[in-house]
């Protein structure tokens, strides 16, 4: 998943009509409460003299802008009571933003706020084969249609699972390990956790494992002036949620290698508290057999073990077509 310098300037040029909405707003409202109450734009003209005053000497003649600060405090507290006794709240004439964190800017301190990089996800989501299938395969269009006996006992109890890992995401860290027969029902159970949390403004990637193992791949072995997707990589390590499926459909070729930069991964997000959410068509001891002891007791250890059982859903849906 990339994206393009056009598709980023047009995200900064939202930024830029986020800054110029909210100014317009912020203008109105002034204009609203000032025709309401005119000795309080006499007030703010008052605090932005004494501001300019005190600049201007503090680079002049090296003063103290204590004095300064005591009467903006004091105008500033006369301000606050007429807005309030007018019967508004006192953050009405405050600036106002999306995004309190960045200011609308997209950056803070000179990194990419988290809303920069959702909105970088977004992008990435919409042009990918994933977005459209989060909008068919959520919690909404969730069936029990095609299961019956003890796997429609199981199946509601994983779908009660994963309801409850996307309503207590924000404070409790849990990773999982879906596993278990083709067609089962664990990429659909993937699709709802991850149109739930990015509907809920959380950066989620969702990668096949032949994908994620390509990128790994570019990351391993490439050669000076070959072209690499950093943001991509990255995200990996910075995501509010990891999801891998099909591992084990990869091709290992270079495996030792790759599989340890996907442990890495795996081990840096535990670490920082990230969770990861793992599908697989293989049983706990294909995966054992793929990937070395180290790695596999990390995902066995680490995880919640969900598997999966019945017959194929797919097959199903086509004889009963």
């Amino acid at each position: 998943m990339t994206y393009s310098h056009r598709q980023f300037n047009e995200i900064m040029s939202s930024y830029e009509e986020k800054r110029r909405k909210n100014r317009s707003l912020s203008d109105a409202r002034k204009k609203e409460v000032y025709e309401r109450i005119p000795s309080l734009k006499t007030i703010d003209e008052e605090i932005a003299d004494i501001g300019t005053e005190a600049a201007i000497k503090g680079i002049t003649e090296g003063s103290s802008a204590e004095s300064s600060v005591k009467s903006i405090d004091e105008l500033s507290a006369k301000k606050t009571s007429l807005i309030k006794n007018a019967g508004y709240d006192p953050s009405y004439l405050q600036p106002i933003y999306d995004c309190p964190d960045c200011r609308d800017t997209g950056f803070v301190n000179g990194a990419r706020c988290h809303c920069l990089k959702q909105k970088i996800i977004d992008v990435m989501y919409r042009q990918s084969d994933i977005y459209p299938k989060l909008r068919e395969e959520n919690f909404d269009t969730f069936s029990y249609e095609y299961f019956s006996g003890d796997t429609l006992i199981q199946m509601k109890k994983i779908r009660a699972l994963a309801q409850d890992f996307v309503d207590t995401f924000a404070k409790n860290y849990v990773n999982m390990l879906f596993y278990g027969n083709v067609g089962s029902g664990k990429t659909f159970i993937t699709n709802c956790i991850a149109e739930r949390l990015i509907s809920e403004g959380y950066s989620v990637i969702y990668l096949t494992a032949l994908r994620l193992f390509e990128l790994l791949n570019g990351h391993v072995f490439r050669r000076n002036g070959s072209v690499f997707d950093e943001d991509s990589y990255n995200s990996l390590f910075d995501c509010s949620l990891l999801i891998i499926d099909d591992l084990g459909t990869e091709v290992m070729n270079s495996a030792t290698v790759t599989a340890a930069e996907l442990f890495q991964i795996l081990n840096e997000r535990d670490n920082a508290r990230k969770p990861t959410i793992i599908s697989s068509n293989l049983s706990l001891e294909q995966l054992k057999d793929n990937y070395s002891e180290r790695s596999f007791s990390r995902i066995l250890g680490g995880y919640e073990l969900i598997r999966f059982t019945g017959e194929d859903i797919r097959l199903k849906k086509r004889r009963q077509a």
